[in-house]
């Protein structure tokens, strides 16, 4: 989803260039990261049709995707000569109105490029190139590897030259800024929102891609994952005479209850008008400076209640599911609509630990579709390269109006809990 702010990327670069076509002079460029494979994304807001090359340094070999108003291509070129590999016509496949994330992916070790726009997934990739797929032997797939070791290989480096026509001012010149993101691995298959603690890990985990292992989590990430993947929300009934959890569906369903009455007085917080569009935020511990809000939320879902579609202002994100179940909707980068189908969705139980971070799953809504409420601790942080660190989580409302939400606390965890297990004894006596 769009927001009210540019996100940072990882290259800002002011030119001044003549406008050219793309057989001419590039009008961008940059060395790849890796010799020979990665991903990129451009940042635009643009309505001119471009193309994005990969090439050797002198230009003479490269792979391309051309990116039209109707469609989106792949072309091989060889000098002078260029040949179609594969081409695609659908809706919204090529250049779209508005601040949009353009990806390229090189995978120089499979021989694949692909293309797509927002997040960089499966569910998000638009035209995909194999040139292993029809091979059909393993003596045909060396051969082609031959064939095109000037465009895939480790000994070169490689250019990433972005061609395009663009309108000119009065003298012949304009200024276009590009906004550049680089990764250095190309996109194979999508990561796990699940993760698994390492210590778990066995043979059969190993060879499946059910989880994503907590020691491979991004470093702000694994952070989090340490500091919570113990949490519980009992503590044994014979400390307190009652389970907590018992203690809250109580405040929950019964009138003037505490926690009853927050969630009447938070009917309207995302200015909708169902009750249910909404959730109660229990803060631990204070704010650091390095999060979005205080880093610890405890968070309750009443049944039936959900979450705008929302953004976490490009912050890191671990979800553990202490008490039932929530039904996790993953939506594009873009999403403008509240009522947009999602790309991927899941259930977590007990348990179970998902994670965010600025590229995978940072845009979604969640939603308690069981019979009973679920509680669930979020924690967030920064990435150590983020410079806004920007406070809100940017959501949809009603109207199709990206709005800003400041995280808020509804109350401290220790009120809550003291507060509701003193009404839930009160009621057994």
């Amino acid at each position: 989803m769009s927001s009210k702010r540019q996100r940072p990327a990882n290259e800002n670069v002011k030119q001044v260039k003549q406008a050219r076509r793309e057989n001419d002079m590039p009008t961008w460029e940059r060395q790849f990261p890796v010799n020979g494979q990665g991903t990129l994304v451009f940042n635009k807001d643009t309505e001119v049709p471009f193309v994005i090359s990969v090439e050797n340094e002198k230009g003479h070999y490269g792979l391309s995707i051309h990116i039209e108003k109707d469609h989106a291509m792949f072309v091989q070129r060889i000098g002078e000569e260029r040949k179609k590999l594969s081409l695609i016509h659908e809706k919204e496949c090529g250049i779209e109105k508005g601040k949009i994330s353009y990806w390229y992916s090189y995978d120089r070790d499979n021989l694949v490029l692909k293309y797509g726009k927002g997040y960089r997934m499966e569910e998000t990739t638009i035209l995909t190139h194999d040139f292993l797929k029809n091979a059909a032997s393993e003596k045909e797939k060396e051969e082609i590897r031959k064939e095109l070791y000037p465009y895939f290989n480790a000994a070169e480096k490689k250019f990433i030259r972005k061609y395009e026509t663009m309108s000119v001012n009065s003298k012949g010149v304009t200024v276009t800024e590009e906004m550049v993101e680089f990764d250095k691995n190309p996109l194979i298959s999508n990561v796990s929102p699940l993760v698994l603690d390492s210590s778990k890990v066995n043979l059969f985990f190993l060879d499946g891609s059910d989880y994503i292992f907590s020691a491979s989590l991004p470093p702000a990430c694994r952070e989090l994952y340490e500091n919570i993947k113990g949490c519980q929300l009992n503590y044994p009934e014979e400390v307190t005479g009652v389970l907590l959890s018992d203690a809250i569906r109580y405040s929950i369903e019964t009138k003037n209850c505490l926690l009853n009455k927050r969630l009447k007085d938070k009917a309207d917080e995302f200015g909708g008008h169902d009750i249910k569009e909404t959730y109660l935020r229990v803060t631990l511990g204070q704010s650091l400076g390095k999060s979005p809000g205080i880093p610890y939320v405890l968070e309750i879902w009443p049944k039936g209640h959900y979450s705008p579609i929302h953004n976490h202002g490009n912050a890191n994100a671990v979800i553990r599911v202490l008490y039932g179940s929530i039904h996790i909707m993953n939506y594009n980068k873009h999403v403008s609509s509240p009522h947009a189908k999602p790309m991927k969705e899941f259930d977590a139980r007990e348990g179970d630990v998902t994670w965010i971070n600025r590229n995978w799953y940072q845009t979604h809504k969640l939603k308690n579709t069981s019979n009973d409420y679920c509680a669930t601790i979020q924690c967030y942080n920064y990435d150590a390269g983020d410079t806004t660190h920007w406070p809100y989580f940017d959501y949809i409302s009603e109207n199709s109006t990206i709005e800003e939400f400041f995280p808020n606390s509804d109350f401290t965890f220790r009120e809550m809990r003291e507060q509701v297990l003193k009404e839930y004894k009160q009621s057994l006596e």
